[in-house]
């Protein structure tokens, strides 16, 4: 490991450079109380439904030198997806190639050019990603708990990484913690006082979800995913397409009319979706979405 801190300016330049809308920098200390509060208490609630990998880890999510050893310095990033169009009934995330891989191998090009030791994470690990988007100071909160980064919005993929070198300047957040999480049940049934209840959310059930659907969930603008209360944040506005060709939506997915999807074979799923995140839901709930689906 090297005694060298981090240039964190030389650092933001070089993110910037490689497509990333911010980038911000925080000590690797623990979590605060008041969100490790309130993360335990949506757990302990049930909100995050049958998604027992959330379950597990507890510690290293509140502890980041207890996930990876040695960790100095947070690094977080955002990378804009939002697409110039949009393929009907699929979640704007989802439209171009999957966000895990994209990401990957920015914050893989970011460490090489940094000469960053340590580990960087794209949303498969105990890491809680909106938290150091908040943290570092590259976001803030809405009242949904997404995160929007000023001059992007809410249309952002997060990323981490934990270097294992210290920084020679460490970012403040862009503003105070949430007083509350009101929600905002007349948008959406799922969104509580206490966070969002997946249990009542269309993203949950048409990716998550492995079994029915329940009979009172009605698909009607989508059959993947939902945008509802990311369009509903003030500062959607904000949010612009990216120039990042691997999130924009192929021109055989943008041909798909609805009886395209009734017919959908599983040869087609492979070809329209390779290296989609959409293939999270296999091919079987995506069928199960689209015969409950009426637009």
């Amino acid at each position: 490991m090297s005694s060298v801190p981090l240039n964190s300016k030389d650092l933001k330049a070089q993110a910037l450079r490689l497509g990333f809308a911010a980038c911000g920098l925080a000590p690797a200390e623990p979590v605060q109380e008041w969100y490790a509060r309130h993360f335990r208490k949506w757990l302990q609630l049930g909100l995050c439904a049958d998604m027992e990998y959330m379950q597990r880890h507890i510690d290293m999510r509140l502890q980041p030198t207890l996930l990876h050893p040695g960790v100095k310095t947070i690094i977080s990033v955002a990378l804009n997806y939002m697409p110039s169009n949009q393929q009907p009934g699929i979640s704007l995330y989802a439209q171009g190639k999957d966000y895990h891989d994209v990401m990957r191998q920015r914050l893989l090009s970011l460490m090489q050019e940094a000469g960053l030791q340590g580990r960087c994470f794209v949303d498969t690990a105990p890491v809680l990603e909106r938290y150091w988007a908040w943290r570092t100071g590259i976001g803030e909160f809405c009242r949904n708990n997404l995160i929007s980064i000023p001059g992007y919005g809410p249309t952002v993929f997060l990323g981490e990484i934990f270097a294992e070198q210290e920084s020679d300047h460490y970012d403040l957040p862009i503003c105070s913690p949430p007083q509350e999480y009101s929600g905002w049940e007349s948008l959406c049934p799922a969104l509580t006082p206490d966070g969002l209840d997946a249990r009542l959310c269309l993203s949950y059930q048409t990716i998550e979800n492995r079994g029915d659907l329940p009979a009172d969930v009605q698909l009607r603008h989508t059959f993947y995913g939902c945008d509802r209360c990311l369009r509903a944040c003030p500062q959607f506005k904000e949010s612009h397409p990216t120039t990042e060709e691997a999130f924009q939506p192929s021109p055989e997915l943008l041909n798909m009319q609805e009886e395209d999807w009734r017919s959908l074979t599983q040869e087609q799923y492979q070809s329209l979706f390779k290296g989609s995140a959409v293939k999270r839901a296999k091919y079987q709930g995506l069928i199960r979405n689209i015969l409950n689906w009426k637009p």
